[in-house]
């Protein structure tokens, strides 16, 4: 508890205020984002980072850049959590999660999807045939405004891998930019293990292509094999979202300031 004394154009109160500091402190910030000004306000305010990569490389890079960025600016990297997106489809089978993939895909409507993509893009639809490859001179990275990382991520997808428009909405209808993978539950696991181990994220953001089921899929085929090979709680360590990230309650500024 601390006098407020504020004193401004319209009211001045003594204070204090009568609630109590939250649980957590302050709530966890979490940032989204992965263009170069959003990767320097990551390291400098984020406590977890939302974040999307489509290969391991990607990832890795992207991690281990953020992690130097927050110890350079004198920060605790660990305390600076990398949080990708995943889109799993899962399957009993590896044939059976592809073709639930393959229904996925074709409930998208193409023409909805395109005009979404040129907004993206900022370019006009009609230079989005969806049989065709993306224009040469879509705009730099540095022209657009708002969500860069999100249209470099795309077009890099596109040019790499040679895809039409049509092709490119498949990739991007269930994750939006982020990994989406199909398989077993085994092989969700080995995935989500190897990008863990491989330095290339502390958790995950897991996004099912369709709610509820996909979720529920999850939680019940895959958080028990990960519990199993020690990489999920079985059990929760505390009552915040902080506590269950692992990270610390931070101390309150204005008793710092006091001190």
């Amino acid at each position: 508890m601390r006098p407020i004394e504020h004193a401004g154009h319209h009211y001045r109160v003594h204070g204090p205020l009568n609630t109590a500091r939250p649980p957590q402190g302050h709530p966890v910030l979490v940032q989204a984002g992965s263009s170069e000004n959003g990767r320097e306000f990551a390291a400098r305010h984020a406590e977890a980072i939302f974040t999307a990569q489509q290969t391991l490389a990607d990832a890795r890079a992207f991690y281990a850049d953020v992690k130097r960025r927050a110890a350079d600016l004198g920060r605790d990297p660990d305390q600076v959590k990398i949080l990708p997106g995943i889109v799993p489809v899962i399957g009993a089978t590896e044939r059976e999660a592809r073709a639930l993939e393959a229904e996925l895909d074709r409930l998208i409507s193409p023409e909805y999807a395109r005009l979404q993509l040129a907004e993206t893009l900022r370019v006009d639809p009609e230079r989005l045939p969806l049989d065709a490859r993306l224009p040469s001179d879509l705009p730099a990275e540095d022209e657009i405004e708002g969500a860069k990382s999100r249209y470099t991520l795309i077009v890099e997808l596109a040019r790499s891998e040679n895809l039409t428009v049509r092709e490119l909405i498949g990739r991007l209808g269930g994750g939006r930019g982020h990994r989406t993978f199909a398989g077993t539950p085994e092989q969700i696991a080995d995935t989500i293990e190897h990008w863990f181990t491989a330095g290339a994220a502390d958790g995950f953001n897991v996004m099912p292509a369709v709610l509820p089921s996909g979720l529920e899929r999850f939680v019940d085929d895959v958080v028990p094999l990960l519990q199993a090979r020690g990489l999920f709680r079985t059990e929760y360590t505390g009552g915040t979202l902080r506590d269950h990230y692992g990270l610390p309650r931070p101390a309150s500024r204005y008793a710092v300031a006091a001190g």
